[in-house]
């Protein structure tokens, strides 16, 4: 059986027995991989300090058709991402956007925007600036969620189809995936939502980092019951955790 070489990003790793790991990379060829790395604990290199968490490069493996585990080759880092280690909350969201896709990601099935997405985001929670780091965090759980294909919809109302005004209140329907216009949201149960969040959503889910979000812990409320009805079959420790760093809404 050849080998097979492939852009892959490791999303968590486990020790096995004294000298192996148990891996779990996404890939841009083969979707998610678990991967048995056998030799590499305690070494450096290839084998070793390379393989961090949220390291990114080329991935050669065995691939065997309805195997749990493959077996890996070599893996050659072409990003390490060490940052992401040395600041909580840019470990935090790191560690949200990578359950995410192991909570959702087809094994063995390419999804090479859903790789591309991966990538993108794991870079800009590296690489923002602190005042920024919130906002990068929901921004990336956001666009990683849109390329899983469930996007919310924002406009217009998701029960009667009208736009809503430039200054209407919506009320955030989590069944039918967004929100409701001012008349149809009166009696449903969901969160409120304004101009100003319906906007900072938007630019959440364009990546947009101009500006941090002004209420990241009611952002990430929002989020976590989106990702409840429409991706996770369970809930996600990870966003739990990332809740319990981010800094405290503004007034108002």
């Amino acid at each position: 059986m050849a080998p097979v070489t492939t852009r892959a990003v490791l999303l968590r790793a486990h020790p096995y027995g004294e000298t192996s790991r148990i891996l779990r990379f996404y890939t841009d060829r083969h979707g998610l991989l678990g991967v048995m790395a056998r030799g590499v604990r305690g070494r450096s290199g290839k084998g070793g300090t390379t393989l961090s968490t949220f390291a990114s490069g080329d991935l050669t493996v065995y691939v065997k058709p309805q195997r749990d585990l493959q077996t890996m080759k070599d893996f050659s880092c072409t990003r390490l991402r060490g940052e992401l280690g040395s600041d909580v909350l840019r470990f935090a969201g790191a560690s949200a956007v990578a359950e995410l896709v192991l909570s959702h990601a087809d094994h063995e099935e390419a999804h090479p925007d859903l790789f591309d997405t991966l990538e993108t985001v794991l870079d800009s929670v590296t690489d923002v600036r602190t005042e920024l780091i919130p906002t990068a965090c929901l921004a990336g759980i956001w666009r990683v969620v849109e390329a899983f294909g469930y996007a919310p919809q924002l406009d217009p109302c998701v029960r009667c189809g009208r736009a809503l005004g430039s200054d209407e209140m919506g009320r955030f329907d989590f069944a039918a995936g967004g929100l409701r216009c001012e008349a149809c949201g009166e009696r449903s149960p969901g969160p409120r939502v304004g101009t100003g969040a319906r906007a900072q959503i938007r630019g959440l889910l364009e990546g947009s980092l101009s500006e941090a979000v002004s209420h990241p812990r009611r952002h990430l409320g929002l989020l976590q019951d989106f990702v409840a009805y429409h991706v996770a079959s369970k809930p996600l420790r990870s966003l739990t955790l990332l809740g319990s760093f981010l800094p405290p809404d503004d007034e108002g």
